[in-house]
């Protein structure tokens, strides 16, 4: 039984919707139960536990339970408020007649969670009702150090560990009960308050958990009853106290109608940049892009943290330079260059001294755990770095990066092989080592960035060599990663292999060579050529522009991507041969990149159907998730996937004729 709790604690789980401020980030199920809480940071500390709201109608003649609203005794049903990322869940007593609208949402200023509630009675009797909420944290994933109490100052209980503060409260109704007792253990309040019978302890030391229950009153026919409960993060008691006022100071449908107008006021920011209203999925993908990207840095993560564990993968709660440039390039594009700007900013903050980038971090900048530097992330940077300039024309900007790009620029110069290709590094999707051309093309296109900025700032000599340089990385694309006997672009070459791999492409003749590791230890295996169809080559036109989409050669590189990658069940693009990731399913943003060259080249009409099947693959909200099931289509795999909307927005303007990098 322990075991089994553990396998299911651990076990991944993407959100059904997320709502946020871009520094406190939650997940929420289907049912509208929160599941994860980020804070601070949007991808730590997770402090969630069970955060579960319920009510209880008094009834005299018999025993009343607590109908908690996670549970499978309501009819439930879910929206996004349009255009916002207020989440309104609906439920339906299936025993009462007794209807409750949920809407959740994070103040856009300050980090308080709020759930608002409206209650109606249907039934043709008056009720009594009482809100329970039953609640535990693993603050900062620890089960450790932690405690609660009642401040009986504002009526809210709070739990805390070290300098993390998370108070609750539901100011303008009275208290009828509290209890806070340890998980597990006899004074664990959840069946005291299943019961509706609380002891009223007012507080507990490791592993706190708390219920707290307020007097809503008489509940009339037809009469509707609002209620607001406030969850706010903060560092002291102190500051709990301020932010409980602040939450206190107006009534819970005025903060949910200025929550409704930011969000509203935000999109409008891009409309005006852009000219471009947008269809519901693309606003959908901008604000959940907002969520997954910093307030105080602009660095994003590729999803929300899912699998803390790494059971099935190695974690998606962290900032790829690679995704970021991506992201930074749609926001971008769809008006919001504060964002892209800030990010820029960030990644010249995380740096190396030598003009490298780790290969993954935490959005305060901090080295995220990792399995190697990426030369197509060091080159992905540089290329932003030009983008947005192009966009632009924030010669200030190009002062604060100067430092940065050509730090970064003389890397990417001192790490060019004989060949004139990048040294081996791992590819976009992070199961390859090799020279691969996406990392080429990524590397050709930062280079190009750099001497055209370089020239911008009147350096002569670094331009003349950053040009020279990228030549030479396009002329070894052409030279070595075209394949004349393929009739398309391999994936890469001198890519490094098993034994097993090495002693069977010996045995067919192939060109193979050995080497040793940094240590000298261990004997490292090596082919020639990886003859692999994959999606990745799109990047060689889009965005790094290394030939046009209309170049014969990228063009048989497309039928053989639409030939070999085209899932035949369900559609959509695979990623590569033989991916087996996740069972190998056929991926959201590798369908719309292809959607963009086709749009380029011309093609509108398949570009229209491999964007519909992006758009069919999202869930009710429109969240876009990586991967869609190669059986039955639908999400299947992350979601929401940052790349994805990143992706989707791309898409949209070139559909528009408005997106500048195709231009």
């Amino acid at each position: 039984m322990v075991v089994e709790k553990i396998r299911e604690h651990k076990r991944p789980e993407m959100p059904e919707a997320i709502i946020g401020n871009s520094k406190m980030l939650a997940s929420v199920r289907e049912n509208g139960e929160i599941f994860r809480l980020f804070w601070p940071h949007i991808e730590y500390g997770q402090h969630l536990g069970h955060f579960w709201p319920g009510i209880r109608i008094a009834t005299p003649d018999r025993q009343s339970f607590t109908k908690w609203f996670h549970l499978n005794i309501w009819e439930s049903s879910q929206r996004y408020l349009d255009d916002t990322n207020i989440l309104e869940t609906s439920y339906c007593s299936l025993t009462h007649h007794i209807k409750v609208i949920q809407s959740d949402f994070v103040f856009p200023h300050q980090d308080i969670l709020a759930r608002h509630y409206v209650l109606q009675n249907e039934g043709d009797k008056s009720e009594n009702i009482n809100f329970f909420l039953y609640c535990y944290f693993n603050i900062e994933e620890s089960v450790l150090y932690d405690g609660a109490y009642v401040d009986f100052s504002n009526n809210s209980l709070i739990f805390f560990r070290r300098n993390v503060y998370l108070s609750l409260a539901a100011p303008g109704f009275p208290l009828t009960g509290y209890q806070c007792g340890r998980r597990g253990a006899p004074s664990d309040p959840f069946q005291d308050a299943s019961r509706g019978a609380l002891w009223g302890t007012g507080d507990n030391i490791l592993q706190s958990a708390g219920s707290i229950a307020w007097d809503l009153g008489e509940l009339h026919p037809g009469q509707p009853k609002t209620f607001s409960l406030y969850l706010a993060a903060g560092h002291s008691q102190d500051e709990m106290h301020g932010l409980q006022s602040v939450a206190a100071s107006k009534e819970g449908a005025q903060w949910l109608e200025e929550t409704k107008q930011y969000w509203h006021g935000w999109l409008g920011e891009g409309q005006r940049r852009t000219g471009e209203s947008g269809p519901p999925a693309y606003n959908r993908s901008l604000l959940a892009i907002k969520l997954m990207t910093c307030k105080e840095t602009g660095a994003s993560i590729a999803a929300p943290e899912f699998d803390p564990y790494y059971t099935a993968c190695g974690g998606y709660g962290y900032c790829w330079p690679r995704d970021s440039v991506f992201i930074a390039a749609a926001t971008d594009e769809a008006g919001y260059h504060d964002l892209a700007a800030q990010f820029y900013n960030f990644t010249v903050s995380i740096q190396e001294p030598d003009g490298s980038w780790q290969q993954r971090f935490f959005t305060d900048g901090a080295v995220a755990p990792s399995w190697g530097k990426q030369m197509d992330q060091m080159g992905s940077v540089l290329w932003g770095y030009g983008h947005h300039y192009n966009l632009t024309g924030d010669r200030a900007f190009l002062d604060k990066i100067w430092s940065s790009l050509n730090a970064g620029a003389r890397y990417l110069v001192d790490n060019l092989e004989d060949n004139g290709l990048p040294k081996p590094s791992y590819d976009p999707w992070e199961d390859e080592f090799a020279q691969g051309t996406y990392s080429a093309a990524a590397v050709f296109a930062g280079l190009k960035a750099s001497f055209e900025i370089a020239a911008v700032m009147g350096k002569k000599d670094e331009a003349a060599q950053w040009r020279k340089s990228s030549e030479t990385v396009r002329e070894a694309i052409l030279k070595h990663q075209w394949s004349g006997h393929h009739n398309r672009f391999l994936r890469g070459v001198n890519r490094r292999v098993s034994r097993e791999t090495y002693d069977y492409v010996v045995s067919r003749g192939g060109k193979t060579f050995t080497g040793f590791d940094p240590a000298g230890i261990y004997r490292t295996h090596w082919i020639g050529e990886n003859d692999q169809v994959d999606a990745a080559l799109l990047g060689l036109a889009f965005p790094f522009g290394v030939v046009s989409p209309l170049d014969e050669r990228m063009q048989a590189t497309v039928r053989a991507i639409e030939e070999r990658l085209s899932n035949r069940s369900v559609g959509g693009i695979h990623r590569y041969d033989g991916d087996g990731y996740r069972g190998g399913n056929p991926w959201v943003l590798t369908t719309l990149w292809l959607a963009i060259i086709h749009i380029m080249s011309g093609n509108r009409k398949r570009a229209e159907e491999l964007g519909n099947w992006c758009l069919a693959q999202s869930n009710r909200h429109l969240l876009l998730p990586e991967q869609a099931d190669k059986n039955h289509g639908g999400p299947v795999w992350v979601m929401p996937l940052n790349w994805s909307h990143a992706m989707f927005v791309l898409t949209h303007l070139a559909f528009q004729g408005k997106l500048n990098i195709i231009r």
